[in-house]
C-alpha cells in the first residue's frame, strides 16, 4: 500500500510539472474563414508532445467537412513517434504513422512502408512554436520526407518542397508563428493567429 502511494505521488508530481502551450489560428481561403487550426505543445521531462487539429468546412457546390488530427512525440530532442489522420465528411481518407526503433524510422503512409535512418530533430508540427534557421531541414510527417528552409527576412522564411514548386511562407512574431501561407495544387490556405499564447500547468 505504501509503495502504491509513493508511485501515485510521483505520478502526480510529474504531471504537475507538465507545461502546456496553445495557439489557435483562423484558417482562410480567398479571404474567407473556413475553420481553425489548433496547435498544442506539452513539455514534460524528456518528452515534448505536439498536437495539431484542423477543423474546416468548405462550401463549393456542396459542403465538405474536413478534419486532420496529428500527434508527434519527441524524446530527448528527436522524433520518437507520430500519427496523422485526414478525414473528409467523417470518413478517413489518408493516414500516416511513424515509429522509431533501433536507430531507424519506419514510415507507413496509406499502407506503403518506407524507412530512414537520418535523425529527425525538426518536423512541421513544431513550426508554430519554433522559428527555424536558414537551410535547416524540416521533416514532413504526412508524406515522410525532408523539406528545406530559406530565410526571406529575420521574421519570415519559405518552406521549400523538393518534390514540387510549392513554397509555403511563414512569418513570426516574438518567436511564434503569426501567419502562414500554404501553397496547394488547387487552392492556397492561410493560417492567421487569433489568440494569445496560453500557458498552463496540470
Amino acid at each position: 500500500m505504501r509503495n502504491l502511494l509513493c508511485i501515485c505521488c510521483l505520478f502526480c508530481c510529474l504531471w504537475t510539472n507538465a507545461q502546456t502551450e496553445n495557439l489557435v489560428y483562423d484558417l482562410k481561403v480567398a479571404g474567407n474563414t473556413i475553420g481553425t487550426v489548433t496547435a498544442k505543445k506539452i513539455t514534460q521531462g524528456d518528452y515534448v508532445t505536439y498536437i495539431s487539429d484542423t477543423d474546416a468546412e468548405i462550401k463549393f457546390l456542396v459542403t465538405t467537412q474536413i478534419k486532420t488530427r496529428m500527434k508527434v512525440i519527441f524524446k530527448n530532442g528527436e522524433l520518437y513517434e507520430s500519427s496523422y489522420k485526414f478525414f473528409k465528411n467523417n470518413k478517413i481518407k489518408e493516414e500516416t504513422s511513424i515509429t522509431f526503433k533501433n536507430g531507424q524510422y519506419t514510415i507507413i503512409h496509406d499502407g506503403k512502408t518506407n524507412t530512414t535512418t537520418e535523425p529527425i530533430y525538426v518536423s512541421s508540427i513544431m513550426l508554430p512554436f519554433y522559428k527555424p534557421k536558414n537551410n535547416e531541414k524540416v521533416f514532413e510527417e504526412v508524406d515522410g520526407y525532408f523539406k528545406s528552409i530559406q530565410l526571406i527576412t529575420n521574421k519570415s522564411f519559405q518552406l521549400v518542397d523538393p518534390k514540387s514548386s510549392h513554397r509555403d511562407k511563414y512569418i513570426y512574431e516574438n518567436g511564434k508563428l503569426d501567419y502562414c501561407l500554404v501553397n496547394n495544387t488547387f487552392v492556397d490556405f492561410e493560417m492567421i493567429l487569433q489568440s494569445k499564447i496560453l500557458f498552463s500547468k496540470h
